[in-house]
């Protein structure tokens, strides 16, 4: 494996002003925010806090309810936290909106059904919303609108598979929702949403079923990495799977050199960068791994400041941010910004 990860640098931000787990990132007008996640205790929290171009953390008006694993997202003015996971360990069925300029939260029409792993985001100012567990347990094939003007809910054609924690991505007039959990047990179902035509079409599946697998998407490709392989005593995985969109179909690329899961990825300048996770050792790291999809080749990048698992993470104007999370020491705060010269 190749070493320098293309001038990749890491800049180590200042601490934001709470140590949590399971917190989400958000970008709005340029600057992260950081929402929810837990304490050391495992307990949801209402931390809602803001890193803006002076290079400073500011603690803004807590969310009105604690959660974790909150999807978030931002719309004109606002940042919308949809559901999540309660103090009780319940899902939660909360929408709640942050107006970044009368800096207050107002709690909006509820989602509908209390739900966790809720996977969401926003297309012409309106919020689509997929997937999630139900107070039961089970996997949920929700699929609906969000209006922010008109605090309205509308549903739309299910998912063809009920499923929680996919992720989504949003590419021209179409959404692709790809893997995600039913119950314990990792799902390899790919599907993606046409706009233009309003309806759902399945396509090939994940070669294979991982769970805490990660995916980042090009224009071009959509990339799987890592996880946890089944049954669950087989350890980390190491694959990398490689969805061509023009094709429609899966290859399977070289290895990523560790295994791992959970980890922060990011495509930066049509690199696939893998920066931290959870390894068969059980401790988090500070790894860095680079793919490049035109050489079918991984480069090592520079680590990380910090270790980071079960982390905040988000990629805006080409740079890679990595926010809390599990670390060496517990809980963290640390943040670290990645970007490729």
């Amino acid at each position: 494996m190749a070493t320098g990860g293309g001038s990749l640098q890491w800049d180590s931000l200042t601490a934001m002003p709470t140590k949590r787990v399971f917190a989400t990132a958000v970008i709005h007008e340029g600057n992260l925010y950081v929402i929810g996640g837990c304490d050391a205790a495992g307990i949801p929290v209402d931390s809602f806090e803001q890193y803006d171009g002076k290079k400073k953390w500011k603690r803004l008006l807590s969310m009105p309810t604690k959660r974790a694993g909150v999807s978030a997202v931002s719309v004109g003015t606002k940042i919308v936290a949809i559901a999540g996971v309660s103090e009780s360990q319940a899902p939660l069925d909360a929408v709640e909106i942050y107006d970044t300029t009368s800096k207050t939260w107002t709690a909006m029409e509820p989602l509908g059904e209390p739900l966790l792993g809720v996977s969401s985001v926003v297309k012409d100012e309106k919020v689509y919303v997929v997937g999630g567990m139900s107070m039961n347990t089970n996997p949920n094939d929700m699929f609906v609108e969000f209006d922010v003007a008109q605090n309205k809910w509308k549903k739309l054609p299910s998912m063809p598979t009920a499923r929680y924690a996919t992720f989504t991505f949003l590419l021209g007039e179409k959404l692709y929702v790809i893997g995600g959990r039913q119950g314990k047990l990792p799902t390899a179902a790919f599907e993606v949403y046409d706009f233009t035509e309003n309806k759902w079409t399945q396509l090939p599946n994940v070669p294979s079923k991982r769970v805490f697998a990660m995916y980042a998407a090009s224009d071009t490709h959509i990339y799987s990495v890592g996880g946890l392989n089944q049954p669950a005593n087989l350890g980390f995985s190491q694959v990398c799977e490689v969805f061509d969109i023009a094709k429609g179909s899966w290859r399977e690329a070289t290895p990523m050199p560790t295994k791992r899961g959970d980890l922060a990825v990011g495509i930066l300048n049509n690199k696939l960068v893998c920066a931290g996770g959870l390894g068969n050792e059980g401790k988090p790291m500070s790894l860095v791994e680079i793919y490049e999809e035109e050489t079918d080749s991984w480069q090592q990048g520079k680590d990380m400041h910090s270790t980071h698992c079960s982390c905040a993470y988000t990629v805006h104007n080409q740079r890679l941010y990595v926010a809390g999370g599990l670390s060496l020491q517990g809980p963290s705060n640390c943040v670290d910004m990645a970007s490729i010269q």
